[in-house]
């Protein structure tokens, strides 16, 4: 069913026709304390535009979720994963939809973290070989001078590969592990034996928000575009986030995050008119909002849909 909503922020705003992702409402519930699962429970104003959305969704004001059953991480995840699958099976025009990866999957980032396959110290094989060569050495050394010839050489190898070995080890230390956050769901264009597949949308997802989970997308986003060998993919946030300043954050910024994608664009709309157009203070929220959405700084679930069609 397609909902309807009109951008109110000023006058001859577009009709923009939306449709909702199918699982949003299930994931809506009241916590225990009766506060909606998408609102920062110290945050009064959080929490009425929580019971608006709600209200407008048609959840019942039924306490239902403790902690461990908020739709955040894994349970999120599992129902974008699970809808977009549904409508992009893998072989559905060489384009596979797949949750939990990491940048270096994927061609374009193939050399992200090559160092963490760099480990100091002989290995297993290299001390196998030595131990042979070294026995057939001193074995060919019958005079006491040949043996001493033959166990300074080794000596000088040995030492050669263990400085070498310190080198190693240094520059490891001094380098550190990349911090790179992993993608939660990620569209890629099928790869070929000889080529890794080619990364073509990626997605963090997060039921709601805080200063710094949208911080932390920034900088995924921005990462992505530094360290890319190649063209940058669509970089995006699926949220059931109700308040217009946290989605600013992310979707308000210069562009580390390409957009944000709401699972029901038109409910939260309403939402926000109802909420944020009581005072004038408030309203500069909803304009923000609507400045936001008229922008497509701020898309619906539908529009996502849409992206990942045009691959296939």
């Amino acid at each position: 069913m397609r909902r309807v909503s009109r951008s109110t922020w000023s006058i001859g705003a577009p009709i923009v026709a939306t449709v909702p992702a199918p699982f949003a409402k299930d994931l809506c519930k009241y916590r225990k304390n009766g506060k909606p699962n998408t609102s920062d429970a110290s945050d009064d104003l959080s929490v009425e535009v929580g019971e608006a959305l709600f209200d407008v969704l048609g959840v019942r004001h039924v306490p239902t979720a403790g902690e461990k059953d908020e739709p955040t991480g894994r349970v999120l995840a599992d129902a974008v994963a699970t809808d977009l699958l549904s409508r992009f099976p893998v072989d559905a025009g060489g384009i596979e939809v797949r949750p939990e990866r990491k940048l270096f999957d994927f061609e374009q980032y193939r050399h992200v973290g090559a160092i963490r396959d760099v480990k100091p110290g002989r290995s297993k094989e290299f001390n196998v070989a030595w131990g042979r060569l070294t026995r057939f050495v001193r074995a060919r050394a019958t005079k006491p001078a040949d043996m001493r010839r033959a166990d300074a050489m080794i000596a000088a190898v040995e030492s050669s590969v263990d400085a070498a070995d310190a080198v190693l080890h240094k520059l490891l230390d001094e380098l550190g592990d990349e911090s790179l956050l992993g993608l939660d769901l990620t569209v890629a264009r099928q790869g070929t034996p000889d080529r890794l597949p080619s990364l073509e949308v990626g997605l963090s997802l997060k039921w709601s928000l805080r200063t710094d989970r949208a911080q932390d997308c920034r900088s995924q986003g921005a990462k992505m575009s530094a360290l890319r060998r190649g063209r940058m993919p669509h970089f995006a946030v699926v949220t059931m986030e109700p308040r217009p300043y946290m989605l600013n954050l992310l979707g308000g910024g210069a562009g580390d995050v390409d957009c944000v994608y709401h699972l029901d664009v038109a409910a939260l709309t309403q939402a926000v008119d109802d909420v944020y157009g009581k005072t004038p203070q408030r309203r500069r929220g909803r304009d923000q909002f609507h400045r936001l959405v008229d922008q497509r700084r701020i898309r619906d679930y539908d529009d996502l849909v849409a992206e990942i069609q045009a691959l296939a």
